[in-house]
């Protein structure tokens, strides 16, 4: 490959570029062939060529192929140092889905005669029927069961009989899935969807709910 060389005397050539240049106390004799012109180089003192700032080579006086560095005179330098790669972030973990939470509402009238906590052939049809609508929901983890009544009657006796309808369609729940912890809590009046002063209101007071948590649902 030819290259542009320029010589310069010892002195110029080592002041050349513009950061500092070490020599040897004594004096250098002879000319500097300084090729490419590079600038921003150091130059030694024991007849080596050295390679400037820029990549290119520098020969001073006493100069042979056998001390001349890597990367002067067609010879290749030293392989660069490959840089590290960096390891991939692991992806992070899926969010477990939400839970499914369902609530059903079933008429107090359609389950219980007046002031009875047994359920009558209605509410017997409405459990059955409620059973089939849970066959949607995959791995039930959980069901609460909340009774309802009316204002009709004192404070009292209302929570008493809403906790005791209660039980009763829990327990025909428990019966159907037996490994489902099934809770149970009776409100009495104090939660009603309807005014009590109609009988239409009372009747939407008078219920029985029950809310499934589930890992996922089958869409129909």
């Amino acid at each position: 490959m030819n290259k542009k060389v320029i010589v310069v005397s010892s002195v110029a050539a080592l002041l050349l570029g513009s950061s500092a240049v070490f020599a040897h106390e004594a004096a250098i004799d002879g000319d500097i062939a300084v090729e490419d012109a590079a600038a921003n180089g150091l130059v030694n003192s024991g007849g080596n060529a050295v390679l400037t700032g820029l990549g290119e080579c520098l020969i001073i006086g006493g100069y042979s192929e056998e001390n001349t560095n890597d990367g002067c005179e067609g010879r290749e330098g030293p392989e660069p140092e490959p840089e590290p790669v960096a390891e991939a972030a692991p992806e992070p973990e899926p969010a477990p889905p939400a839970e499914i939470v369902s609530i059903a509402t079933l008429g107090g009238k359609a389950l219980f005669d007046t002031d009875s906590d047994t359920l009558n052939g209605e509410g017997e049809q409405a459990l059955a029927d409620l059973l089939v609508q849970l066959e949607k929901f995959q791995e039930i983890t959980a069901m609460y069961v909340t009774g309802h009544t009316d204002s009709r009657g004192s404070e009292s006796y209302n929570q008493d009989l809403s906790e005791r309808r209660a039980s009763t369609v829990a327990a025909y729940l428990e019966a159907a899935y037996p490994d489902v912890d099934v809770a149970v809590q009776g409100m009495g009046e104090s939660v009603p969807r309807e005014t009590n002063s109609t009988p239409e209101g009372r009747q939407a007071n008078r219920r029985v709910e029950v809310q499934v948590t589930a890992k996922s649902v089958t869409q129909n």
